[in-house]
């Protein structure tokens, strides 16, 4: 293939991909999210490129286990956590489930929009506040494995409570758990991938 062909060739697929939106659909889609007009465009090619035939082109819908694919989520340990906050279907997830993932994950997202999502996906018991249970789970996987001894757990556990339960309820409400990120910089770095 020539140097003149393959830019063509490009040229023809974003075409394609353009086609498939409207113009008036992808400015909704970036009203709708924290991604430019050329990361929805990827982010749908990425997409697509796991199933070509896809009967619904303008929503197309994948098996969950595409997820797997991405090298970003295959070794992340909250990936079932992450399927079940952004996955509108059962086994499934839709280019717009997708979508919204990858907006809430990009860099442009504001950090109170990733807090409220970290939130979720960390809230293992999904009751909408952090127990003892919930942060034991949460160091279990980000350990990977390499086992705290209990006395450890214990201890990082009483940590935590007591620098974020303020009210000293025994749990970590989402305000006390938005408190608490701000105190950490390196969270908006931890949360996201790249496009």
């Amino acid at each position: 293939m020539d140097q003149i062909t393959r830019p063509l060739i490009q040229v023809r697929r974003l075409m394609k991909t353009q086609e498939v939106f409207t113009e008036e659909e992808l400015l909704d889609f970036q009203k709708l999210t924290y991604l430019s007009r050329k990361q929805i465009i990827k982010l749908y090619k990425e997409f697509c490129s796991f199933h070509p035939d896809m009967q619904n082109p303008k929503n197309p819908v994948l098996p969950q286990s595409f997820l797997l694919l991405m090298p970003e989520l295959k070794v992340n340990p909250f990936l079932d956590r992450i399927i079940k906050v952004f996955c509108s279907q059962l086994h499934h997830i839709t280019f717009e489930d997708f979508l919204d993932m990858m907006s809430i994950f990009c860099e442009e997202a504001p950090i109170d929009v990733k807090t409220s999502y970290a939130f979720r996906i960390y809230d293992f018991d999904d009751d909408d506040m952090f127990s003892r249970e919930d942060i034991q789970e949460l160091l279990s996987r980000l350990t990977c494995g390499n086992e705290l001894s209990d006395e450890d757990y214990a201890e990082i556990i009483e940590c935590v409570f007591l620098e974020a339960d303020l009210d000293t309820d025994g749990y970590i409400s989402y305000p006390e758990f938005e408190q608490l990120i701000t105190k950490s910089p390196d969270f908006i770095h931890a949360f996201r991938m790249r496009i």
